[in-house]
């Protein structure tokens, strides 16, 4: 174990190209609104353009909050959210598999910490995941969109998570795929770690100052011992 990590007591994860890996599903769904452009491209290359797509999109949402974390504007704009209350689709396709070993790591990690989900989906998103791969036994805390009235990247949500299970901000982890995520745990005082497996960019997850990257969560029993 490195040191520092020996006075962590929970764990909080995202879900979205964290725990679920869901990307595949949505370079699909983008894929069907550029349909039109199999008259040009074959699939590999129309795939490739959905992707990269996604990742431009993702990368200008990121480095904007980045922007407003770096010259110290957070406060600014969380007036300009007001309360996350929108539904999300019944129908969840995007959750088709967890990224490879999650489940595994979960049932080790629950043995010795405290583990939460902080995610910026509905509710009805997050229960949908947890039970269609049953692990609801794993989360101590669970964290939606809906659950306080600003989410990620604001701290609000994380904070709310540690309080819920008593453990002290300084002794959590955040995990998470995008600087979304990181910047939310820095703002909380929290330990951050990148993973890759989602959308979420090397330079990108560099740049926020993520305290571990990793390749995906799996790697976490390495990292704490």
């Amino acid at each position: 174990m490195e040191a520092g990590f020996s006075q962590i007591e929970a764990i909080f994860f995202d879900i979205d190209g964290t725990l679920s890996d869901s990307d595949d599903q949505v370079i699909e769904e983008v894929m069907r609104h550029l349909r039109f452009l199999r008259l040009v491209f074959n699939d590999p290359s129309l795939r490739k353009i959905a992707r990269y797509s996604v990742s431009l999109a993702m990368s200008v949402f990121n480095n904007f909050y980045h922007f407003i974390d770096r010259f110290g504007l957070d406060d600014f704009f969380v007036k300009l959210f007001p309360q996350n209350k929108r539904k999300e689709h019944p129908n969840f396709e995007k959750d088709r598999a967890l990224i490879d070993g999650v489940r595994e790591t979960l049932q080790i990690l629950h043995q010795r910490y405290k583990l939460g989900i902080v995610s910026a989906r509905s509710q009805e998103g997050v229960q949908y995941f947890l039970e269609l791969f049953s692990l609801e036994e794993f989360f101590d805390v669970i964290v939606s969109a809906n659950t306080c009235y600003y989410t990620k990247p604001f701290p609000h949500p994380l904070l709310y998570a540690a309080q819920k299970i008593r453990i002290s901000p300084q002794h959590c982890l955040m995990v998470g795929d995008t600087i979304v995520d990181i910047l939310a745990g820095k703002a909380a005082g929290m330990t951050t770690i990148g993973v890759l497996c989602g959308f979420g960019t090397l330079q990108e997850l560099r740049r926020a100052a993520a305290d571990h990257i990793l390749d995906s969560p799996p790697n976490l029993l390495n990292l704490l011992g």
